[in-house]
């Protein structure tokens, strides 16, 4: 009689080592897979047809993800929350138990993707899949051109595509070592499915961008905004790092936010953007420079500023008397010194200039007198002023018009003249 193999492609299930507890009355299962097993394992969303009983997943956001898990060793990931109506604890073969918690082998149908639904996670998980998908294409065609440069006899096309293969190649075995931790709720219909969810979304609270500057120092303009705020009396104690808006009562002049936002159009104008060349390319020592030339032009030009960052009024005060308490000015204004003083020179590295750096300032001094509310005919007569308003319009376009407009006004020493 023949000896029966017992072959993984034959079997019905698949086995993983999982824990098993209880949580509301249901059996919860945590299962760490692998990132490769992600597109076999688990469902994948389709940002053209959202699953039932879940939000249309955003393709742009789950791209970004997986760009972020691609670029960064060091990543952090929380759970993905998934359930389903199967019966896992038929599956479930428990070898320990301790507290409340079993440790033992669960077996999944192979069909597992049309047995889960997720419940929270699914931009990781289309990010990781078209990652996964990205890294494979990558490395096919790096093999390719690795090929032609050695037919051709080529040496630098072999170093470029040598390099190339051996970086997709690590790519592709991180998503053979590096995991995820699955919960997978058991028992759960559609409606209850739907509940969940819900109630996810409503005890969510979502990190507001302020938040972020000072969490995420990736970004070059955070970390630059995070020693300004220390070093600078006219921002020390008066930028909020919780909360977006700042606006009524609230003690802070700007948000970290807002102050992040300056930093890059200062370095970069209005109408420029932080793209991911300048997160790799841009020096912070100097970026730093021009950012604190900008706020030292604005305190030494201003009066009410000055004040501000002597402690005669408080940043209430400001926004109660003067356009100075409205981050849109302060913004536009950040545009028109990046256009009059600011150059950007190799190596990502930006300077001052000393000439330019005296025109804004000479600029913002002309500006001075016209700052106190209520808006004068001048600022009314730019366009960008909407009736009884204390602060400009803030749509991208106007902020790049007024900007401009300002800068124009440096380039004579003219304010308010029409061109």
């Amino acid at each position: 009689m023949a000896e029966e193999l017992h072959l993984s492609g034959y079997d019905d299930r698949r086995s993983l080592l999982a824990q098993r507890y209880t949580r509301a009355g249901r059996s919860v299962y945590v299962v760490a897979l692998p990132l490769r097993l992600i597109s076999t394992h688990l469902p994948i969303p389709d940002p053209e047809k959202p699953f039932e009983g879940n939000r249309r997943v955003n393709l742009t956001h789950a791209r970004k993800f997986g760009q972020y898990w691609r670029a960064n060793q060091e990543w952090v990931s929380p759970p993905l929350l998934l359930d389903t109506l199967a019966p896992l604890l038929d599956n479930f073969d428990p070898k320990y138990a301790a507290g409340g918690v079993e440790v033992g082998v669960l077996k999944l149908p192979y069909n597992t993707a049309g047995e889960l639904d997720i419940l929270d996670g699914q931009h990781r998980i289309l990010g990781w899949k078209l990652i996964a998908d990205t890294i494979s294409d990558d490395l096919k065609k790096s093999r390719e051109q690795l090929e032609r440069s050695k037919r051709a006899e080529d040496p630098v096309g072999i170093q470029y595509y040598e390099g190339l293969t051996r970086e997709a190649t690590r790519d592709q075995e991180r998503l053979g070592r590096e995991y995820v931790t699955l919960e997978i709720l058991e028992g759960l219909d559609a409606e209850t499915h739907k509940q969940y969810f819900s109630d996810i979304a409503v005890n969510a609270k979502g990190i507001t961008k302020s938040t972020t500057v000072s969490f995420d120092q990736r970004q070059i303009a955070n970390r630059v905004t995070t020693s300004i705020v220390r070093e600078l009396p006219i921002l020390r104690d008066r930028v909020d790092f919780e909360r977006d808006r700042v606006m009524g009562q609230n003690e802070s002049w700007l948000g970290a936010k807002n102050v992040s936002d300056i930093v890059k159009h200062v370095a970069l104008g209005m109408s420029g953007r932080a793209t991911s060349a300048f997160e790799v390319e841009a020096n912070e020592t100097p970026l730093t420079k021009i950012a604190i030339s900008f706020f030292e032009a604005l305190s030494s030009s201003f009066d009410d500023l000055e004040e501000m960052a002597q402690g005669d009024i408080d940043p209430v005060e400001l926004r109660n008397r003067s356009l100075l308490g409205s981050v849109t000015i302060v913004r536009v204004l950040a545009g028109a010194y990046h256009d009059l003083a600011v150059r950007a020179e190799r190596g990502g590295t930006f300077s001052v200039s000393a000439e330019g750096d005296a025109r804004a300032r000479l600029l913002f001094e002309k500006l001075a007198p016209h700052m106190d509310f209520p808006v004068s005919a001048e600022w009314q007569a730019t366009g960008y002023f909407a009736e009884d308003a204390k602060a400009p319009s803030s749509r991208a376009q106007d902020l790049k018009g007024l900007s401009s407009l300002i800068a124009t006004w440096g380039s004579d020493g003219r304010p308010f003249v029409q061109r």
